[in-house]
């Protein structure tokens, strides 16, 4: 007899299905585990000997031959413990429950003394064995907080191996994890209202966080530029099912989720400083995993002081932030990761900050102005959908008692504009009018003759390229649904062309 039992192993977001085989024969008794195993597979025969004996249970005198397929995929991690131990158990014992054992996946590590050890990466095999239909999962207890916000699925949690054996045994009937329901909650540590005057670019940040399209601010210091950058965050629509499982996938599979974050369920907010290398904010160079545009997918990265990173940072970027996904590529493999964020960026517009500043003289010259600013690159700007300027104010208007709209009155408006998003894009595989492609363009922002008179004249005027051309439109098309206009006006046009001045950069 040949006992079989289902795991699951992943590399990195990809998750693949592991059948482990056992077989037993009169030999020198051992175990001996093959077909692409790794040291720290191989190793799990000595931790499974040390399982069993303290559970008291007898291996017979045999050679067991644990065969772990399909063949083309290399066995790594102590994550076979467990199904390893369940084909044996199948193998030596007759009254075990062979049938939950064919429904079910097995994954993870042992303890020497039967406990079953919690891992990191379980959101994206949760999501795979609920893919492949089996209708039982066996987590470890310490995992089940993160399992349980998974629909439909039926998690099994377990402390001990010796849980596994009762379960198995039918000495402990089926207990399934509840499943938990996703709760948002709404913290401002800083609040639009606390954000005096300033009310074009708090109107262009909405503009931005209803349709997930990337912005740079830019005027000298001290004008709130992060300060802005900090209160986005807060008026983001709150996260789909869809979006919320995906994103935690990366996060799980970074380690990066525990039993007080066990999944993450508001926009992630990644700021970058600028000493960071391309490598930290693209992947990581020692393997394929994850790293910044990846865990900053679903909304925003923010580059504070952009002409200071270096040019071949800011040039990482412009893929990605076309694409929507970035491709890592080692010796050891390639690997896909999404990477559909919200670019808000800041910067000065000068070394010494007051570039065409109407209070304090600049004292850089204007080759140095050219120098400073030529370090972001014009297909790179070409990527930012808003380019705001952000005047400082008068000490009279921060110290003003008017009363200034909240991000909670804000975030209602963004979430009236996605819904109606999200219903025109209910048949495409896109949520926001940012992600629209040329096709996708023609088919949902039609122009009537007035609007393509004023945008054909504009990009004349402007020298836009056709890609500026595009997210022109595209913002527009947001500019319509925050007014809740069917079709893309004149005014929707004006606006949207209004985020486009380059006034702030010099050119030759």
């Amino acid at each position: 007899m040949i006992s079989k039992v289902f795991s699951v192993t992943n590399i990195w977001l990809e998750s693949f299905t592991i059948t482990v085989e056992a077989d037993s024969s009169k030999s020198i008794p051992t175990i001996e585990i093959v077909w692409l195993a790794d040291t720290s597979v191989k190793e799990a025969k000595e931790r499974i000997r040390s399982a069993f004996k303290n559970l008291n249970i007898k291996l017979p005198n045999r050679k067991f031959i644990i065969n772990l397929s399909p063949s083309n995929l290399r066995k790594t991690w102590n994550r076979y413990d467990l199904p390893i131990a369940v084909a044996i158990l199948q193998l030596v014992i007759d009254n075990i429950d062979n049938k939950l054992i064919s429904e079910s996946i097995f994954v993870w590590e042992l303890w020497l003394d039967g406990d079953i050890k919690p891992i990191q990466w379980i959101i994206p095999v949760v999501v795979k064995w609920k893919q492949e239909w089996f209708k039982y999962f066996f987590v470890p207890e310490d995992n089940s907080q993160e399992a349980s916000y998974i629909k439909w699925v039926n998690i099994i949690s377990v402390k001990k191996l010796e849980d596994v054996l009762n379960i198995l045994l039918k000495q402990k009937e089926l207990e399934f994890v509840q499943t938990k329901k996703i709760e948002y909650e709404d913290k401002y540590d800083v609040d639009f209202a606390d954000i005096k005057w300033n009310f074009l670019q708090k109107r262009a940040l909405m503009i931005a966080a209803a349709g997930m399209h990337n912005i740079l601010m830019v005027w000298p210091p001290w004008s709130g530029k992060t300060m802005l950058a900090k209160a986005i965050k807060w008026i983001l629509p709150d996260m789909t099912e869809d979006e919320i499982i995906t994103t935690s996938m990366i996060y799980s599979i970074k380690w990066l989720l525990n039993k007080e974050q066990p999944i993450i369920s508001s926009r992630p907010y990644r700021p970058v400083h600028h000493t960071a290398s391309s490598v930290s904010i693209v992947w990581w160079w020692a393997g394929l995993q994850p790293w910044e545009i990846s865990l900053s997918h679903n909304w925003i990265l923010f580059f504070d002081e952009l002409p200071e990173f270096p040019r071949q940072v800011l040039e990482v970027l412009r893929q990605p932030l076309e694409d929507k996904k970035i491709v890592i590529s080692r010796a050891s493999g390639s690997t896909t990761y999404p990477a559909d964020f919200m670019f808000v960026s800041a910067m000065n517009p000068c070394k010494c900050g007051y570039f065409q500043d109407k209070e304090k003289q600049c004292t850089c010259s204007i080759n140095e102005v050219k120098k400073y600013q030529w370090k972001i690159s014009w297909p790179l700007l070409d990527r930012f959908d808003i380019l705001l300027e952000v005047p400082r104010q008068k000490i009279d208007k921060i110290l003003s008692k008017w009363k200034e709209e909240t991000s909670a009155e804000i975030k209602q408006k963004i979430i009236k504009a996605v819904q109606i998003q999200r219903e025109r894009f209910k048949d495409e595989k896109i949520n926001f009018n940012s992600q629209m492609d040329p096709k996708l363009i023609q088919k949902y922002c039609p122009l009537n003759e007035d609007v393509e008179a004023t945008l054909k004249l504009a990009s004349n005027k402007l020298s836009l390229s056709a890609r500026s051309v595009h997210r022109t439109i595209k913002l527009a098309r947001t500019l319509a649904d925050i007014a809740e206009h069917k079709e893309i006006q004149k005014e929707d046009i004006l606006e949207s062309l209004q985020y486009r001045s380059k006034s702030m950069f010099v050119e030759d």
